[in-house]
C-alpha cells in the first residue's frame, strides 16, 4: 500500500536500487524544472567524468552538479567525504559553484557544515526532504512517475490539472500584455517613408517589392494552438495505450474528459493529420512550439501541454 502524506517519495528516494545513471538522469530533470539551464550530463553510464557528473548554469554562471544516491542512510561522515571529493571538480572545471543532489536526509547543522567547507565556493545541496518535496509538486508528478513508479492518485490528478490550467491562465496574461504593447506599438511607430512606399506601389513604371510583414500574435497564439493540439494528442495515445494495457490507471471521471478532448482534436484537424510522427517530425513540432512560446514569453523548452 502507499504511504501517505508525501511518505512514499521519500522512502523510495531514501532506498533508492537504481544505480547511478537513473540517479544522474533524475537529477538533471529535477534541476532543469527548478531553475538551472544549460544542464549537460556527463558520463551517466559511466566513464570518466572530470570530477562532475553535469555541467550546467545557475543565473548565467557555470556551475557543476554532483550526484550521490546510495542505498539507505549514510553515515554524515561518509556524506561529507563524498562531497569533498565533488568539491574539487569546481575548480578542475573553472566554475563557480556546486550543486549537490543526493537522496540522503541532512539536518540543518550539516547542511551549513557542508555549504562553509569553501568561502569562495557557491553551494546548493538538493537533499532527501529538498528533492521528496519537489517530486511530490503537482509539475514534476509525470518526473516522479518516471523515475519513482508513483502514479498520481485521485486528489493529485486534480491538483495537476488545475496546475495546467493556472499555466494556461499565464500564458493568456503574457498574451493580453504582449497584444496591448503591439498595438501601442503601431500607434506611435510610423515609418517616414510609408507614404513614399505606397506611391511607389501605385506606379506601374517602378517595380517595388514589399518586405514581409511580421506575424501578428494572433497568428503565433494560433499556431501555437495548434501544435500544443497535436502535440498533447500524441502524449494522449501514449497514455491510452499504457491504460488499455493495464500498465497504467486514471480515475474515470478524468478519463472521460480526457477522451472528450481527444474526439474534439481528430474532428478539428482530422485524424490523418494527427501522426505518427516521425521523430524528424515530431523534434519539429516541439522546436516549433518551444520557439513561438518563447516569442510569448515563455522559457526555453517549455513543452508543458
Amino acid at each position: 500500500m502507499r504511504r501517505s502524506d508525501g511518505r512514499e517519495t521519500w522512502h523510495r528516494l531514501l532506498e533508492w536500487d537504481k544505480g547511478q545513471a537513473p540517479a544522474e538522469r533524475l537529477a538533471a530533470v529535477v534541476l532543469f524544472s527548478d531553475g538551472f539551464r544549460n544542464v549537460d550530463p556527463s558520463h551517466p553510464l559511466g566513464g570518466r567524468d572530470g570530477l562532475k557528473d553535469m555541467i550546467l548554469t545557475n543565473n548565467g554562471t557555470k556551475w557543476i552538479g554532483a550526484v550521490y544516491f546510495p542505498r539507505g542512510q549514510q553515515s554524515f561522515s561518509d556524506i561529507k567525504s563524498k562531497f569533498e571529493h565533488d568539491l574539487q571538480g569546481v575548480k578542475q572545471n573553472e566554475a563557480n559553484g556546486i550543486v549537490f543532489v543526493t537522496n540522503q536526509e541532512l539536518r540543518l547543522s550539516e547542511r551549513k557544515e557542508l555549504t562553509e567547507i569553501d568561502d569562495d565556493i557557491d553551494v546548493q545541496i538538493y537533499h532527501l526532504e529538498r528533492l521528496a518535496t519537489l517530486l511530490n509538486s503537482p509539475a514534476n508528478y509525470g518526473v516522479r512517475m518516471e523515475f519513482l513508479e508513483i502514479e498520481m492518485n485521485k486528489e493529485e490528478q486534480l491538483a495537476f490539472f488545475a496546475n495546467q490550467n493556472q499555466k494556461i491562465s499565464n500564458i493568456e496574461a503574457t498574451l493580453e500584455k504582449l497584444t496591448i504593447g503591439l498595438e501601442e506599438y503601431k500607434l506611435s511607430k510610423r515609418l517616414p517613408e510609408a507614404k513614399q512606399v505606397e506611391n511607389l506601389f501605385e506606379s506601374e513604371e517602378e517595380e517595388f517589392y514589399e518586405e514581409d510583414e511580421p506575424r501578428s500574435i494572433d497568428e503565433i497564439v494560433d499556431a501555437v494552438g495548434g501544435f500544443l493540439d497535436k502535440i498533447w494528442f500524441d502524449r494522449h495515445l501514449s497514455l491510452r495505450y499504457r491504460i488499455e494495457t493495464g500498465m497504467e490507471a486514471v480515475d474515470p471521471e478524468i478519463w472521460k474528459g480526457a477522451l472528450n478532448s481527444a474526439q474534439k482534436v481528430i474532428d478539428k484537424y482530422g485524424e490523418e493529420n494527427l501522426g505518427p510522427y516521425s521523430d524528424f517530425e515530431w523534434g519539429m513540432l516541439n522546436g516549433k512550439l518551444s520557439a513561438l512560446r518563447w516569442v510569448l514569453g515563455d522559457d526555453w523548452d517549455m513543452l508543458d501541454t
